[in-house]
């Protein structure tokens, strides 16, 4: 049988000390609640007592860079103001990392990358109440201080504009920059508008795109923005009864298409939709209320293949307790978790030192997202947190691992040929052979010693997941399975500590 390959040759710049790419994988969370998702769960203590908005970022190698908190106890006995702070990874605050603009929302604090190919970062804020509204912004740099990083701008007014409380970011379609997205909310007038604002962040700095005014007329300053794991629909939700999809050109930042699920109300009573999140096959959307205000919680289904997205809900799962379950997300291992905050003996925060129990010592999760109905198995409270303990919130965070959409306008991925190898550049090949239906990987010069081996789809969702050692001599090869992989576009990335080089290859 005459064997049929495809290759591709890709060289790539060594940075050193670069970070390449970056996970989701390491959460930061509640009351010093640390938790890992990798081939199996496990735990660690943070530094961090965190009542709202919390965020985390990892590196390729799914160990923690920073992480912060949007309110801690010191806000509560000092007072609401500027209450946010970052902690690196030896979970110290991070230097010039307090006193960041932050209210006690849940989703008003976002870290996003400033390129693939630096250690610099952002930290968006939301000033969702007085008396710092607008969005304002920090920068990071974890080359300082030893790489535990440094605060080098705070809190750097972006917008002045009153902004609701949904930040939100996801990848450009050219699989390096991102979109920053956020609601007006006109909190002066109280007034009803459809005002969407965009932002694209690349290494050179951040650039506002014209306002877009899309979709159904809405008040309410709380809610959440989450986009599908693609980065090609997102859905709004809504403390005003609002639940909306929308499509999204990871290209241009042109928002359309606007789905109106369920309409917001002017007079109630109020659903307090305050989280939402995407199945991870895009199929289903799932939606958190809390019916009377923060005390009944219950958790929507809507199938959004049906021929009526709103006649198709259904309730999953409830949280009966007088505590207020307010965020529910995603995890690296496609099932959605949701935090229940207990209630505390006086009604204060944070939690007594011995105040421990059944409700915040754990989550709730839907263990099956991508089933319909009841089999998308809701099991209340049954994921320990190994001793530490949950308040509202959980780690807001982007998808940091989405790829480029491939073959689109906006794809600027190198692929090609060359053989250029005067400048000891980072020497990488792979193929697929569809006799044996697998693609062969090899690659020499590298410096890295350990890293991820990673095969994104054409819609940038990751086929393959793999933790991969380097041999002496900077040497690698492996082969990857393709058995139940559909034919189609893939790029293949191989992440150390010091290298990254990817390229596209097709299954045919």
């Amino acid at each position: 049988m005459k064997r049929s390959t495809q290759f591709f040759y890709i060289t790539s710049f060594r940075k050193p000390k670069s970070i390449a790419q970056y996970s989701n994988k390491v959460w930061c969370f509640g009351d010093s609640a640390g938790v890992i998702f990798t081939n199996s769960v496990t735990y660690f203590s943070t530094g961090e007592s965190s009542l709202s908005a919390s965020v985390s970022i990892a590196n390729a190698q799914d160990s923690l860079l920073f992480y912060g908190s949007s309110v801690h106890p010191a806000a509560y006995i000092n007072g609401w103001k500027k209450n946010g702070r970052l902690k690196n990874k030896l979970h110290q605050t991070m230097q010039n990392g307090d006193s960041l603009i932050c209210l006690g929302w849940y989703h008003d604090m976002i870290i996003v990358p400033k390129s693939v190919t630096d250690s610099s970062f952002y930290v968006f804020l939301a000033g969702v109440s007085g008396p710092y509204f607008g969005l304002y912004y920090c920068i990071v740099d974890l080359k300082l201080n030893n790489g535990l990083g440094v605060v080098t701008q705070k809190n750097v007014m972006l917008d002045p504009v009153s902004t609701k409380d949904a930040l939100m970011a996801v990848k450009h379609g050219n699989g390096k920059d991102w979109w920053l997205v956020t609601r007006k909310w006109d909190y002066p007038n109280a007034a009803y508008d459809n005002a969407f604002y965009v932002y694209l962040v690349d290494s050179t700095g951040i650039y506002p795109h014209p306002v877009q005014n899309v979709g159904t007329m809405r008040a309410s300053n709380g809610g959440d923005i989450v986009f599908n794991s693609n980065g090609t629909k997102f859905a709004e939700s809504d403390w005003g009864n609002l639940i909306e999809l929308y499509d999204f050109d990871r290209c241009t930042g042109i928002i359309s298409s606007p789905l109106n699920i369920e309409l917001p109300s002017t007079t109630g009573p109020f659903k307090y939709y305050v989280s939402a999140c995407f199945s991870p096959n895009n199929r289903f959307l799932y939606v958190l209320g809390n019916l009377n205000g923060f005390d009944d919680a219950r958790i929507f289904q809507y199938d959004l293949l049906s021929g009526n997205i709103s006649n198709s809900k259904i309730t999953i799962g409830m949280i009966q307790d007088s505590a207020s379950a307010v965020m529910m997300k995603l995890a690296p291992d496609n099932r959605i978790y949701i935090s229940a905050l207990s209630d505390i003996p006086g009604g204060g925060y944070p939690y007594p030192a011995n105040y421990y129990n059944y409700v915040n010592t754990h989550l709730s999760v839907i263990n099956y997202p991508d089933s319909a109905g009841l089999s998308s198995d809701f099991q209340l409270l049954s994921f320990p947190l190994a001793g530490h303990r949950t308040y509202r919130g959980l780690p807001h965070n982007p998808n940091y691992e989405m790829g480029p959409l491939v073959g689109s306008p906006c794809d600027t991925l190198t692929v090609g040929i060359t053989e250029n190898d005067e400048k000891n550049e980072v020497f990488f090949q792979a193929w697929y052979n569809s006799e044996w239906n697998m693609i062969h990987v090899n690659a020499s010069k590298l410096k890295g010693k350990s890293g991820v081996l990673r095969l994104f789809d054409v819609e940038g969702r990751v086929v393959v997941d793999r933790k991969v050692s380097v041999i002496n001599g900077g040497y690698f090869t492996t082969e990857i399975f393709m058995n139940g992989i559909a034919a189609g576009v893939y790029i293949v990335s191989l992440v150390t500590e010091k290298d990254k080089v990817q390229g596209k290859i097709m299954k045919f």
